[in-house]
């Protein structure tokens, strides 16, 4: 059988099947074959403007392969083999995975470009045996966020939460150890990057924020709080150029009945509250625009919604009962989309989902190179 050259496609009709490419990611491996397609597909051609994320499943066991949850599509594909992430704990940012491995080891990792950047070991944070803690390389970090795209620029932060007690540290390209912020009041339950710092919010509900770039980058300035809300759990998000924190409730394990020793656990009901810095006014709102927030383990996103493959004005979730996964082996069913105006839920995946290490996750799709 004769060789195809594919970069001797019609133009016409490289542009026209570029024309009706659905997934973002799609559309970036279209535009890799060659020189000739990049030409015919330029970004401005993408039509279908709404990049959701993809849910990214728990491996199977002791398999490089991971399954991607696509829900404008409503199926599962088994995308990019990833011996890179195998039997490693698995954060994710900016389309990127943070993970440790059992050795205690961390790397950033590009799920679909598979480009990988060595971060510092566990053992380089500060006073690490003092917040040691049972099963450290799946339970040390909390939360790992990355400031910008390591593909796009050399300049990028990670910022996580660690430790037993919850302490912000930061690392940048070519740190040997990872830096502690020194401003502790409470253990941070979620952390962000917005308008060129990272804001924490902290189980006091305080809104911390740190400018590593800045003159003093081991230090977290308190810029809000409020002392109504005692959470179960919190994120804090950037949405459209503002500030959300959002309480979830029911994602503890609590009793089905008085007294019983039963349990169960199933998210009720979020409450969104956009949050004025310049006057610490937290303000309860049921709309958040056309929008749709992407809430879950390590992730917390926003993006525009097209009304068509994204809902506006509604939560994605993912299952975030820590005690499930670890003491119930049960977790990983918790998952939905919150109509956040009139309070009510509808699920969106049935398929088995448990595993501790990993928890389903939000990734966001590649950027067009």
């Amino acid at each position: 059988m004769a060789e195809v050259d594919w970069s001797a496609l019609d133009d016409i009709l490289l542009v026209e099947i570029g024309r009706q490419i659905k997934l973002y990611e799609d559309f970036a491996a279209f535009r890799r074959v060659c020189a000739s397609w990049r030409s015919a597909a330029p970004k401005e051609n993408f039509r279908f403007k709404c990049r959701m994320p993809w849910l990214m499943l728990p491996p199977k066991q002791c398999s490089n392969l991971r399954d991607f949850f696509i829900l404008p599509e409503g199926m599962t594909t088994r995308h990019h083999v990833l011996p890179e992430a195998n039997a490693k704990m698995c954060y994710s940012s900016k389309g990127w995975l943070i993970t440790i491995a059992p050795n205690l080891s961390m790397d950033l990792i590009h799920p679909f470009s598979r480009a990988q950047f060595k971060l510092p070991h566990v053992k380089s944070f500060h006073n690490w045996r003092r917040l040691a803690m049972p099963n450290m390389y799946a339970a040390f970090i909390r939360k790992a966020v990355l400031s910008s795209n390591p593909l796009f620029t050399p300049d990028y932060t990670v910022m996580v939460i660690h430790g037993d007690i919850g302490v912000l540290a930061y690392s940048k390209p070519g740190d040997k150890a990872w830096t502690t912020i020194d401003t502790w009041h409470g253990m941070y339950f979620d952390v962000t990057y917005y308008k060129g710092k990272f804001y924490a919010i902290n189980s006091q509900c305080q809104i911390m924020a740190c400018d590593v770039g800045g003159d003093n980058p081991t230090v977290a300035q308190q810029v809000a709080s409020t002392i109504e809300f005692a959470p179960e759990k919190v994120y804090i998000v950037e949405s459209s150029g503002r500030l959300l924190v959002v309480m979830r409730k029911g994602v503890d394990l609590r009793s089905i009945t008085r007294g019983s020793s039963k349990t169960t656990y199933g998210t009720y009901e979020f409450e969104v509250f956009l949050v004025d810095l310049s006057t610490n006014n937290w303000t309860k709102i049921k709309d958040i625009g056309n929008t749709s927030l992407f809430l879950g383990h390590n992730s917390s996103m926003s993006i525009k919604s097209d009304g068509v493959y994204s809902k506006p004005n509604r939560i994605y979730f993912t299952d975030d009962c820590v005690e499930a996964y670890w003491f119930k082996k049960t977790g990983g069913k918790d998952m939905g989309i919150y109509n956040i105006e009139d309070g009510s839920i509808e699920p969106y995946f049935w398929g088995n989902s448990y595993n501790r290490l990993t928890p389903p996750m939000w990734v966001e799709q590649a950027f067009i190179k």
